[in-house]
């Protein structure tokens, strides 16, 4: 399943398909076929986490690995209720050169074409009992993946003050390093189980 490697496989010295051509034109076959076979076991694992969560859930949406220009720099994954399918906030898996994340955040990319609004989204922090769930972390919309969390024990949502486009990420992670660690039914079972306490959060904000 998911392994240190899977990640080290992202750190690319390029993304796009015309640099890689340009400047790495005897390794793009091979960055090809890795990163597509890394994709492939990104895919097998949501796809088993998914057959271990409640029927409510919606198929996740898989990202592919090539948009046909761009080799991704991350996998990511992300996860909805049926009955909230034209919403914009989601669970997301997100496997980056860095860490494994599982976070509810709200889909920028796309909002636009859905029909829920940033400010019912932003109304978990007014809901959420953050004492149960002290293990999580949560950072603002303008910290990337790669950014510093801050845990919920330091976190004060009486201190929220956020201007128009701006939300907050709750979530937990692995580092990359830290994958060995588990077998692949552990770490189905992390996420599952991760996934299905922000989900108690995701209805929030509908």
């Amino acid at each position: 399943m998911l392994k240190p490697t899977h990640a080290d496989i992202l750190n690319k010295p390029y993304s796009q398909m015309k640099d890689l051509k340009l400047y790495c034109p005897d390794d793009l076959e091979k960055i090809k076929a890795d990163h597509k076979s890394a994709w492939q076991i990104f895919k097998e694992f949501n796809l088993k986490v998914y057959q271990n969560l409640p029927m409510h859930f919606a198929k996740p949406h898989i990202e592919n690995w090539c948009n046909g220009w761009e080799i991704r720099r991350h996998f990511f994954a992300y996860y909805k209720y049926d009955s909230y399918l034209g919403n914009a906030p989601i669970i997301a898996i997100i496997l980056n050169r860095q860490r494994l994340i599982i976070c509810l955040t709200w889909y920028s990319y796309k909002a636009k074409v859905f029909n829920s609004s940033l400010q019912k989204f932003n109304a978990w922090t007014d809901k959420i009992n953050l004492e149960n769930c002290s293990e999580f972390y949560v950072w603002h919309s303008s910290v990337d993946y790669y950014g510093e969390f801050q845990s919920v024990r330091e976190f004060d949502c009486d201190k929220i003050h956020l201007k128009d486009g701006e939300f907050y990420r709750l979530g937990r992670f692995i580092h990359k390093d830290e994958l060995d660690k588990f077998n692949d039914d552990e770490l189905i079972n992390w996420t599952r189980q991760t996934i299905e306490r922000l989900s108690k959060v995701y209805e929030y904000c509908h």
